[in-house]
């Protein structure tokens, strides 16, 4: 009997893995380009490098109906809290520690928790809710006390990052009721495209790197492998819901904060101390265990 794609728990499992470690890449080739490169430029040349496998794809797997949107409204919400959240993600990996931006940005399920009381007034109950208050007591273990070499409008840029990201995720289960993924990820990235476009520029400090120097093949050859990567990220990301259930793949996002850690010792020097582990540990068994119980209660 042929297994239905939605039962394949090990691929969907095994594509998220790779979204993930290619997510921590990218953040990577980010923190390398940004002392040369000003964060709108790196936004841009990842959307128009991205794009183009993305609608390649989406051709081949839906036909010349690969651009259809029934729900525009959620899909400009999706699309506008997806594109600053990625700005704030990109600004806080160029400004602090990859592992520490990767832990903070993992408090994304309570802030989406914190999102569905406020917006779509749920209740949470009083488990969640303490489960949520832990959960930034961790957070709180890991920031404090600021140190004088410490960057805390990076750690609130990585912050806000999960913020953003919470609320694009809480638009992107709405939109999956009604539309495609790839769909939406197409109209996602030619909308970051346009804006970080516009915003290169009006910029007064706009200036691309000069491509006509020896020296400036390596920033460009990053720039492109930025985009095709996060091409990738989103093909493993809209394929491995395909295969299995959100709440059965999210207790493994958290795979990204070890990947980090390593990335972030072997690369850049990252030091980890024992405060940030205990409050990584916090963040993740307080974020499980709210995932859990959504999960226990069918939301």
């Amino acid at each position: 009997m042929k297994t239905s794609p939605n039962q394949n728990l090990f691929l969907g499992a095994s594509l998220l893995t790779g979204e993930l470690v290619l997510t921590i890449l990218i953040a990577s080739v980010v923190k390398l380009l940004e002392p040369q490169i000003p964060i709108f430029q790196i936004l841009l040349c990842r959307y128009l490098f991205c794009l183009p496998l993305l609608v390649i794809y989406g051709r081949m797997s839906l036909g010349r109906q690969f651009l259809k949107i029934t729900n525009t409204r959620i899909l400009f919400l999706r699309t506008f809290c997806g594109f600053i959240g990625l700005l704030f993600w990109y600004l806080a990996v160029a400004k602090i520690d990859i592992s520490l931006a990767t832990v903070l940005l993992n408090t994304m399920p309570l802030f989406i928790t914190l999102l569905s009381a406020l917006i779509a007034h749920e209740s949470i109950g009083i488990r969640r809710t303490l489960a949520v208050i832990f959960g930034f007591a961790g957070v709180l273990l890991i920031l404090l006390p600021i140190r004088a070499d410490f960057s805390l409008i990076g750690a609130s840029y990585a912050l806000l990052g999960a913020l953003f990201a919470g609320l694009m995720f809480v638009f992107i289960r709405m939109l999956g009721k009604s539309d495609a993924s790839i769909s939406t990820a197409i109209w996602y990235n030619a909308f970051g495209l346009l804006a970080s476009g516009i915003i290169c520029i009006i910029s007064t400090d706009f200036q691309f790197v000069d491509y006509t120097k020896t020296d400036a093949l390596h920033p460009w050859a990053l720039l492109i492998a930025l985009g095709i990567m996060a091409s990738f990220q989103q093909f493993c990301l809209a394929e491995s819901h395909r295969y299995a259930d959100a709440s059965a793949l999210a207790p493994l996002h958290y795979l990204s904060i070890p990947v980090s850690v390593i990335i972030g010792i072997i690369l850049f020097g990252d030091i980890i101390t024992l405060k940030f582990i205990i409050g990584a540990l916090v963040i993740v068994i307080s974020s499980c265990y709210v995932l859990f119980r959504e999960r226990s209660q069918g939301i």
